[in-house]
């Protein structure tokens, strides 16, 4: 049991270096410091928001070592981090249990609101009061490898939009029009408070619509409305209220309609966010859709996750994020 304990510290404190070593709290307050199985611990997620640390695990196996994670987990970022953090920063989730909260360590705390940076755009995070807390951390470097792509755009169509990090990364980065869709009326009031909090955006740059993808693409194709990029970041498995729809699956209506309303010279990045299907099948169904259709569309680049969020060879589970960008093909359609 003591080397087991020894062994598990010894590679905490290697994960939280080795972020350290990528200086990646340069650029952005908010981070993994544990990466699951790519840092070698099954199951064990650690994030750092601006010195609060929100330590989620996938296994209840870990439940009988909780007390000693977090007491350990605090004394490590210290040590490494140069910061001063308590046991009252701490925050729990059990991520096996889809309903489960995060919960502090401070018995007084319900909930906190943390005001995070990434690459000079400010974002609005609540820990503790919904199941996730507000932003993707896995994907802030790749939106960071994404900045020349989307600053040579004039319009930008963010689908599933969510809080919109990307919608603010684009008006950051100078995009003229920002339009950013979406079936929850309060992920688009949360993205209006994350606008709110960044003085150099102005707002009147940027649309909302609390509306369904393909409803919005079918209004943009009718009105003859174009954008030069679009994202399209679908749950993996959602629900409408109605039906439940599955992300790889609805690529097959979703593409030719993101088509229609992509300008001569766009692109287009597509995800995909799930461990049940292979970078190399969600490549060749995105090639199916475009061959079936005739879409004068190109794959351009590949992203994976990366920096803070590392793959691990031998293990396709974790390379749960996908990102396919596509170009319009130098002949006019």
């Amino acid at each position: 049991m003591k080397n087991f304990k020894n062994d598990l510290l010894t590679r905490i404190r290697k994960a939280v270096k080795l972020r350290q070593a990528k200086n990646i709290l340069d650029n952005r307050n908010h981070m993994y410091l544990v990466f699951g199985e790519s840092d070698e611990i099954p199951g064990l997620f650690i994030k750092y928001f601006d010195g609060e640390i929100l330590i989620e695990f996938y296994m209840d196996f870990w439940k009988q070592y909780q007390d000693f994670i977090t007491q350990n987990t605090v004394k490590i970022i210290n040590e490494v981090l140069k910061k001063d953090i308590s046991a009252s920063n701490i925050w729990i989730q059990y991520r096996s249990n889809a309903l489960s909260l995060a919960t502090c360590k401070d018995p007084n705390a319900t909930f906190r609101r943390v005001d995070i940076s990434e690459y000079g755009v400010n974002y609005k995070v609540l820990i503790g009061k919904h199941y996730d807390c507000g932003i993707y951390t896995d994907m802030a470097a790749i939106r960071y490898k994404l900045r020349h792509e989307i600053s040579k755009s004039e319009s930008l169509l963010n689908l599933y939009s969510y809080t919109g990090a990307f919608s603010l990364y684009a008006l950051k980065l100078g995009v003229k029009s920002v339009t950013s869709v979406d079936l929850s009326e309060a992920y688009l009031d949360w993205l209006d408070e994350n606008i709110a909090l960044n003085d150099d955006i102005d707002k009147e740059r940027h649309t909302r619509l609390n509306i369904a993808t393909n409803e919005a693409l079918s209004s943009f194709a009718n009105k003859n409305t174009t954008f030069n990029f679009i994202i399209s970041d679908p749950p993996s498995s959602s629900s409408d209220g109605n039906k439940r729809s599955n992300a790889l699956a609805d690529y097959a209506q979703t593409l030719p309609k993101m088509d229609k309303v992509l300008s001569e010279h766009g692109s287009m990045l597509l995800f995909l966010n799930t461990h049940k299907c292979t970078h190399e099948k969600f490549k060749n169904k995105i090639k199916s859709i475009i061959q079936k259709n005739n879409l004068n569309l190109k794959l351009q680049t590949t992203y994976f996750l990366n920096e803070d969020c590392p793959s691990k060879k031998g293990f396709p589970e974790g390379s749960y994020l996908k990102g396919l960008l596509l170009k319009r093909n130098d002949k006019s359609k």
